[in-house]
Parts: structure tokens; C-alpha cells; sequence
């Protein structure tokens, strides 16, 4: 009855010009998080020029990324013109956290239209979180939430590409142990966690040439603080600074 009702306003709303919208009461935020008032929600509902809307970037969107990826068709957007910004880069590219691989599909599929010669390592545990730092991380972290698909189903799933696909499975740091790339052009880095941020942005920087990029996707959300303090502290000792992507969780930063 409630949603019928909200449904009947919001559409009379719309009609004149505003919009309502429900707000996330249910969102986690880490305790520690420093001037809690610079989280907030859209400043303004203005229409903008939005490529990620259009048709031709939806035909890239094969069910195979938007049924296995949490990220939207903004995100997929960002992440993968970042992608094509290094495509004369050395290196090759890697993803920390894949999840059920759809992001990976999207730069994959990406590496193949151009006939790349880069190798893609796509690194997780592939069994959920691990390595969760109590004083850290979020106290709703828990060991084994976020699994995805198998190591397995990963490798299956990139079994035939033109591109040389490593799928690495483990808990970071250890397994970067596995990545034996010698250069990294471009990473995608979404675990969520402050240890294995920390680790793998760090071992990135030491591998990426530049005009590398890294595309973090945990920057902006309360509930991974503890992913952005990673961040900022690598960053900090490469002397780099994170530009932070306006309305998403997303940030980058270009290797100088």
C-alpha cells in the first residue's frame, strides 16, 4: 500500500517538476571516519550530458558484464575510458577483486577489439573477504561476505581470448607473489579491505610506468573507509595525489 502511494506521488511530482526519492537510512558508516559532513547525497538533479546513457555504449554492455558486476553503467563507463587512455602505455593491466567478472569481461573485451598485446591478471580470493583489519576496516566486515564466482568459473570463463588471461587466485598480499608482470599500465583495484588496498596499490606504483592509471572503486564509500586510508597513505609516499569522480565511489589517479 505504502509503495502504491509513493509511487502515485512521486509520478504527480515529476509531472511539476520535483522529484522525490528515498533516502538510504540503512548505509553503513565506519565509526572513525573524519568530517562525516562531506558524505552527502546529489547536490541537484540537472540533466548533463551523460555518454553512459547512450546506445552504442549500451551495446558494449553484453549480459555477460551487467549480469555479473555490482558496478553501474557509470562506473563501467569511467573505468573503461580510463582503460583506453593507457592503451600505449607498457604495461599490462590487472584487476583486484573481480567478483563474477564483469568488469573484467568489460576490459577484456576492450583488449581484444584493439588486438592488444597486454596480459590481464585478475586477482581474488575467490572466496569472500579475508584479511579484514579490525581497528581498519567496517565492523559489519565479515570473513567470506562478497564471494562471487569460482577461481574455477573465472577461468572458464576466459578460457578463449585473444589476450593471455591470469586468473590469481588468494588473499593480497600473498598472492601477489603470482603476478609476475613486470610492468602495469592500468589496474581496476575494488577489495574493499585496507590490507589488501594497501598492498596492491602500493605494488602497482612500483610496476606502472607513466601515464599509468589506477581506477580505485572504494574511495567514496563510508562503509570502506578503510580502503580510502590505504589509498592515501601509498599514495602519499609516491607523492601522488587521488582525484576523486563527482556522485560515484570511484577515484583515479595517473602515475606522473
Amino acid at each position: 500500500m505504502f509503495d502504491a502511494i509513493y509511487f502515485l506521488i512521486a509520478s504527480l511530482l515529476r509531472k511539476h517538476g520535483y522529484l522525490l526519492q528515498r533516502l538510504p537510512q540503512a548505509q553503513d558508516f565506519q565509526e572513525d571516519i573524519p568530517f562525516p559532513e562531506q558524505y552527502a547525497g546529489p547536490e541537484h538533479f540537472l540533466r548533463f550530458y551523460r555518454p553512459w546513457l547512450a546506445p552504442e555504449f549500451d551495446r558494449l554492455l553484453t549480459p555477460e558484464i551487467t549480469e555479473n558486476t555490482m558496478l553501474p553503467k557509470v562506473k563501467l563507463y569511467m573505468l573503461l575510458s580510463l582503460l583506453k587512455q593507457t592503451r600505449s602505455v607498457e604495461g599490462d593491466i590487472l584487476e583486484a577483486g573481480v567478483w563474477k567478472g564483469g568488469s573484467s569481461r568489460l576490459m577484456v573485451d576492450y583488449l581484444n577489439s584493439v588486438c592488444s598485446k597486454k596480459d590481464a591478471w585478475l586477482l581474488d580470493t575467490f572466496s569472500g573477504y579475508d584479511g579484514i583489519s579490525e581497528d581498519k576496516d567496517c565492523h559489519r566486515a565479515r570473513d567470506g561476505i562478497m564471494l562471487g564466482k569460482s577461481a574455477d568459473e573465472i577461468r572458464e570463463v576466459f578460457s578463449n581470448e585473444q589476450v593471455r588471461v591470469h586468473v590469481v587466485e588468494g588473499s593480497i598480499p600473498q598472492s601477489l607473489r603470482d603476478v609476475s608482470a613486470k610492468q602495469i599500465a592500468f589496474a581496476h583495484i575494488d577489495v574493499n579491505l585496507y590490507t589488501p588496498t594497501f598492498a596492491v596499490t602500493q605494488f602497482c606504483l612500483e610496476r606502472m610506468p607513466k601515464g599509468g592509471i589506477i581506477v580505485f572503486d572504494d574511495y567514496g564509500w563510508p562503509a570502506t573507509y578503510g580502503a580510502r586510508v590505504a589509498i592515501d597513505e601509498v599514495c602519499a609516499d609516491f607523492g601522488h595525489e587521488v582525484i576523486t569522480v563527482p556522485e560515484t565511489t570511484q577515484a583515479f589517479l595517473i602515475r606522473l
